[in-house]
């Protein structure tokens, strides 16, 4: 009764009651559903439930996010919990020091149902937050977890919580100990080895039955539903690789960095050429990255498209797609490259928004919105800024510049269009540089894929 305007049929009714079987037990686990199913909302309607089980003295609860979707959570809980008293703690210290004064543990005066607020808050004001009993701890993109030396694993460790929830549709991402971190934070007293010794206890290549017996074990702790089995009518996403050859000017740079012949780099240049891979991988995206091999003085023009392989084929995609009606995600890691690709872009006279980590919050959620109310043709966004919390159901086509060494994050990317809400079906092309280095970090990126299907299935 305290939820408004969602589909609560089903899945949803799933997913609250496994999670009340947990608080009930006082168990903790991972809300594992992969991305674009809903988990936001499947937290709000759990928060809900306990509120309408206990209307008295609900369970406060501590919900940890990233900045990137603080305000996504804040409208979440608008549309469909209003009632519900959720704060938000961010900001400068002096305006959390007046929060806190405010929302004292006394009854008297005002109070809140829901904390929303960030990592590096939790960070700044861990000394603050444990002198609060926490009913429901809950933290989004919970695979921040996965490392057990991190400050913030271990400052959320010493909350006293009586359930704990980790969101993430991609609880390994590289390999079967990151599960192991998750687990033990959440149950301690459970998973009480060493992330060696659940490697080895669940390690395949030593016997075939580990992954069964893994299933087995985290069960009861972890929940994972697919988009193929929840959303019969959610239209298909197909994913297409193609390779490019290096314009002569990439082959050039690129056999010179391998023998580290920088004569034919700029002074200022040769002193950023240490990070051979990275430079290696900038020269695979586009050769005007190196400062001063671009002409001088520099002129708008043709070359800009026609000395980088992968900007010729993605001239031809969006020339298609363009054609035929399409939307475009065009997601790059670099900052530089976006730049690159804005230029391009404004140079075909292609309309288009912009989305990285300098983007101000307020600025965000604009460009997402223009993109999404307009007819936008492209939307270019870097991987990490971008790739969390969005909904970009407005696109259909994904197209990755370049790809990331963690294949989960552009998972995530691609989920921004592939998700609840969208209706057509959902391409995604990947541009990758052939016989170099992008071919490599490609195929350990399928590796690591392989472990997460196993471990997931």
């Amino acid at each position: 009764s305290f939820v408004r305007a969602g589909d609560f049929s089903g899945v949803l009714a799933e997913k609250v009651r496994w999670m009340s079987w947990l608080h009930a037990r006082s168990l903790n686990g991972v809300l594992a559903d992969e991305m674009g199913l809903g988990k936001t909302l499947q937290t709000i309607a759990f928060i809900a439930h306990l509120r309408e089980i206990s209307p008295s003295s609900p369970p406060r609860c501590l919900i940890v996010v990233p900045l990137s979707v603080l305000d996504n959570w804040m409208s979440e809980f608008k549309r469909f919990a209003p009632s519900i008293a959720v704060m938000r703690y961010v900001g400068p210290a002096s305006e959390r020091k007046g929060f806190q004064q405010t929302y004292s543990d006394s009854l008297l005066g005002p109070q809140f149902e829901v904390l929303l607020t960030t990592y590096e808050m939790c960070n700044a004001e861990i000394h603050w937050l444990r002198k609060r009993s926490w009913g429901l701890m809950v933290v989004d993109e919970g695979h921040r977890l996965k490392n057990p030396d991190a400050l913030l694993y271990m400052n959320l460790e010493t909350l006293d919580c009586n359930t704990k929830l980790l969101l993430t549709g991609t609880p390994v991402q590289n390999n079967i100990k990151e599960l192991h971190a998750l687990l033990r934070f959440l149950n301690p007293t459970i998973f009480r080895g060493t992330p060696t010794q659940f490697a080895a206890w669940f390690d395949p290549k030593a016997d075939d039955t580990a992954y069964s017996r893994l299933h087995e074990i985290i069960r009861p702790f972890l929940l994972r539903r697919t988009k193929s089995q929840v959303l019969g009518s959610l239209p298909p996403i197909k994913e297409a690789v193609l390779f490019i050859d290096l314009t002569p000017l990439q082959a050039n740079l690129y056999k010179s960095i391998l023998a580290k012949d920088l004569s034919i780099f700029s002074k200022r240049q040769k002193t950023g050429l240490q990070n051979i891979l990275m430079q290696l991988r900038k020269c695979c995206l586009h050769p005007y990255l190196f400062p001063g091999v671009e002409p001088e003085p520099y002129e708008a023009g043709e070359h800009l498209v026609t000395v980088s392989g992968k900007l010729a084929l993605l001239d031809r995609i969006l020339g298609l797609m363009k054609e035929r009606g399409h939307r475009v995600l065009l997601f790059s890691q670099f900052t530089s490259v976006l730049d690159i690709l804005q230029d391009y872009l404004t140079q075909r006279d292609y309309t288009h928004e912009r989305l990285d980590g300098s983007i101000r919050r307020d600025e965000r959620t604009a460009a997402v919105d223009a993109f999404q109310g307009s007819d936008t043709f492209v939307f270019l966004l870097s991987t990490r800024a971008g790739g969390v919390g969005l909904n970009l159901t407005a696109a259909d086509v994904v197209v990755f510049f370049d790809s990331d060494f963690n294949p989960t994050l552009d998972q995530q990317a691609a989920a921004r269009a592939h998700r609840i809400g969208q209706s057509k079906k959902v391409r995604v092309i990947r541009l990758l540089a052939r016989a170099t280095v992008e071919e490599v970090l490609w195929r350990r990126a399928n590796r690591k894929l392989a472990i997460q299907r196993g471990v997931l299935r």
